[in-house]
């Protein structure tokens, strides 16, 4: 009976270090595996760390700093440089000026590109022309856009409106008036984005089961209640990046304002960005254009943040 209790223990010790050195051999070569993903990662991230963190971390720096131009020599000067952008007008009346730009091209751009994926999206005859066709502006550079709507909305426009024979009286300046300018560098925008977002929500369409809207074309639904009640509440998570992605872009807009009106008529083109350009560059405050950037991040993240979180909400509250 000792006999057997004592092959009974070696067994099962011999079976115990067998499950030890295998568990031993299976974490060191995870560590290896490990080991190898991070030396792949590491250019990557050195890439990322020397181009856009340390840049950033300098940055957060410069904005409590009166630095000005390239010299090297600069003063803390604490929250001033915040303060004096929060107090200033003309930096006021950009964050309000981008604010209209924004809501007008994320409303447009995302309902017209909603609308083109639906009717793209169907047995549309040259559909894969279309889409081409209705992307083509999204490959182009925002510079030469800007220059091509110029000439639309000046030469282009005087020579149709002399062909028709509106009085002078009748024409309208789009960029040289103070309330359309806005609208006007706007549109550009739309005709410029609308077609990547198309194909954003196109391939969200192409991921709902076509079984789904076989049953439902089974049950008599019609093409209009399809769309309602099927296709848009499951192209929500899309339609949230989307509108954060043209939030984004929107904020950050400097080449359309840059190379239509260069900010103008007296200020109602300029946005953010365009502020930012003109207080580092023209004036050289290097730290005053840095804090303004900052508060730029700061807007961009409490709307995206914002938009998630009443998509998160509203995601709970359906389940």
């Amino acid at each position: 009976m000792s006999r057997a209790a004592g092959h009974l223990r070696r067994g099962t010790t011999g079976e115990a270090k067998i499950i030890h050195r295998t568990h031993y051999q299976t974490e060191v070569w995870r560590r290896k595996q490990n080991q190898t993903y991070l030396l792949f990662i590491l250019p990557a991230f050195a890439f990322f760390f020397t181009f856009f963190l340390l840049p950033f971390a300098q940055s957060l720096v410069l904005a409590f700093t009166d630095a000005y131009g390239y010299n090297k020599h600069f003063h803390f000067i604490g929250l001033a440089n915040f303060k004096e952008a929060l107090s200033n007008r003309a930096f006021l009346r950009a964050i309000w000026v981008t604010v209209r730009y924004t809501l007008f091209v994320t409303l447009e751009a995302n309902v017209s590109a909603l609308v083109l994926a639906l009717l793209l999206d169907s047995n549309t005859h040259f559909k894969k022309l279309f889409r081409a066709v209705f992307f083509l502006p999204n490959l182009m550079s925002l510079i030469i856009v800007g220059f091509v709507w110029v000439f639309l909305y000046g030469n282009v426009y005087r020579s149709a409106v002399q062909a028709i024979g509106i009085p002078e009286a009748y024409q309208i300046s789009w960029l040289g008036s103070m309330k359309l300018a806005v609208y006007s560098i706007g549109l550009t925008a739309i005709w410029q984005c609308a077609g990547y977002y198309m194909i954003i929500y196109i391939a969200g369409l192409q991921n709902i089961s076509k079984d789904l809207l076989e049953a439902a074309a089974v049950d008599g639904a019609n093409k209009w209640t399809v769309i309602t009640r099927i296709k848009l509440p499951l192209l929500a998570p899309v339609v949230v990046m989307n509108v954060i992605l043209c939030l984004a872009s929107c904020f950050k807009a400097f080449d359309i304002p840059m190379a239509m009106t260069s900010g103008g008529p007296a200020g109602a083109t300029t946005t953010i960005a365009l502020q930012i350009y003109n207080t580092g560059f023209s004036s050289n405050r290097t730290g005053y254009a840095t804090a303004q950037s900052i508060i730029l991040f700061l807007i961009i993240s409490a709307i995206t943040a914002a938009v998630y979180l009443f998509q998160g909400r509203k995601d709970a509250s359906n389940a």
